[in-house]
């Protein structure tokens, strides 16, 4: 005796439960970068000072200011793009990583220029220990969480989505670094951008283990 199809529909739904409502992308963004923001800069304030004089730097010094806007940027377009490449139909990975990619070219740029016109030697005022490893440190818990986020929806790119949350994470411990270590542009861009394409590399593993689905 064959069964009627409304009883079919009921054995096969019977056992689901509602899917979890998204955040939208912008929200979810805006929720990552407010809470990883917040636990770098504690981090980096519990492990020492920012460099003397700093504040002063922002103001009187462009470079300064486009440093800072630059980092910030750069990790808010890549946790931007990660909240759209979480949901699949939004965003393709290669194109959802261009802003972030670029923001990140123009930082390291920034810092190549600074090489030609920065006095040399250059000052070691500030300059923190071992700021390689804060940085690295710094970004493993923004990196987890960027990536719980983008698991609680269905990535279709892991990899390009990995790299996105790496890249969001360890921007903003080498912005603080900028702000915390010594001011100089070759010491920047070994000691503090180098390990973010580190993260980003890490991103890109990890998303390939934690987010493909079965």
């Amino acid at each position: 005796m064959t069964r009627s199809r409304d009883e079919l529909i009921r054995d096969l739904t019977q056992d689901l439960t509602p899917a979890r409502r998204l955040a939208p992308a912008r929200t979810a963004a805006l929720a990552w970068l407010a809470t990883s923001l917040l636990f770098v800069a504690l981090a980096t304030l519990a492990t020492g000072p920012l460099r003397p004089g700093v504040l002063g730097q922002l103001a009187m010094e462009p470079s300064c200011a486009l440093d800072v806007l630059l980092g910030l940027v750069a990790s808010t377009l890549a946790i931007l793009g990660l909240a759209r490449l979480r949901i699949p139909g939004r965003a393709r990975g290669p194109s959802g990583s261009i802003p972030a990619l670029t923001l990140l070219a123009a930082w390291v740029a920034l810092q190549l220029f600074g090489l030609f016109v920065e006095p040399s030697p250059a000052s070691t005022l500030g300059a923190r220990a071992l700021c390689w490893l804060q940085v690295l440190l710094f970004s493993l818990p923004p990196l987890a969480a960027a990536l719980v986020l983008a698991r609680r929806a269905a990535p279709l790119e892991p990899e390009w989505t990995g790299l996105l949350a790496g890249l969001a994470a360890g921007a903003l411990p080498a912005l603080a670094m900028q702000l915390a270590c010594m001011h100089a542009p070759l010491h920047a861009l070994v000691a503090h951008l180098a390990p973010v394409l580190f993260v980003a590399g890490l991103g890109a593993a990890l998303g390939r283990l934690v987010l493909r689905r079965a």
